[in-house]
């Protein structure tokens, strides 16, 4: 072998061993950045500890579902008192409805009242029937026939077949006579009887100035 040659060969050799050098140092290098994952950390639990937990939970669970009893108890109660409250309210409302329907009753019972009966011609016939509650006499008799016929002469007594009706109005005469309608006590089932009651109380105001200021009732009937 020529001196050429072998100096190539010497020289591909020595080349060859630098690049393994430089390999091995870079795996050196690299092998020392290695990073150990952090330990993976586990709790071991007694089977006491396990069994006293449970016994909490089932202990809790116990305790929500009486409280949510107690809750379904207690709304229970309220709705009753509720309900009994309300009870006694409409109770109440009644006897309070029924004690004024007596009172008014009372009232009827003791004012004076007077009565007009209907014609057959459509005219109101006079009936000289009075009530003199309070015992006055016959001065008060006396008003009470005249006011009667003040009334009558303004009553355009309906035609109506039906002659079981009647119908009954309060009325307050002032001392001046003026008239002021109250209240329908008693309707007559009859629209137009009970209108044309109404109008010949507002036609006969003002009356035969009273004594005194008074309440009276005025009864129209067939």
């Amino acid at each position: 072998m020529s001196e050429p040659t072998l100096r190539k060969t010497a020289l591909l050799s020595s080349a060859l061993h630098l690049i393994v050098f430089f390999i091995t140092i870079l795996v050196l290098k690299q092998s020392n950045h290695f990073v150990m994952p952090s330990p993976y950390t586990v709790n071991l639990v007694s089977p006491d500890t396990l069994h006293n937990s449970a016994a909490v939970r089932g202990k809790n669970t116990g305790v929500i579902r009486d409280t949510a009893k107690s809750i379904d108890q207690t709304s229970i109660e309220m709705k009753s008192k509720k309900d009994k409250v309300k009870d006694r309210q409409q109770i109440q409302e009644k006897i309070s409805a029924l004690a004024a329907k007596k009172k008014i009753e009372k009232i009827v019972k003791l004012r004076n009242m007077i009565s007009l009966k209907g014609g057959a011609d459509g005219r109101g016939a006079e009936s000289a029937k009075t009530s003199s509650a309070h015992g006055k006499g016959d001065l008060f008799d006396d008003y009470y026939r005249k006011i009667t016929r003040e009334i009558w002469q303004q009553w355009v007594y309906p035609n109506t077949s039906r002659k079981d009706i009647e119908a009954i109005v309060a009325i307050r005469i002032l001392k001046d006579g003026t008239a002021l309608v109250q209240r329908i006590e008693k309707s007559s089932g009859n629209l137009l009887f009970d209108r044309a009651a109404l109008k010949a109380l507002a036609k006969a105001s003002p009356l035969e100035p009273p004594p005194y200021e008074m309440e009276i009732g005025v009864r129209f009937y067939p």
